[in-house]
């Protein structure tokens, strides 16, 4: 899932800065996810 997210392709930063990242999209992409679930 998170391959179909056009940031992760031009970060360009630590691992340690990019986790808050990560889990920022993950979360997005579960609340989105839900929404259209039902």
């Amino acid at each position: 899932a998170l391959k179909t997210w056009k940031v992760l392709v031009r970060l360009r930063c630590c691992p340690r800065r990019a986790t808050p990242i990560v889990q920022a999209i993950l979360v997005l992409h579960h609340v989105e996810a839900n929404r259209y679930a039902g």
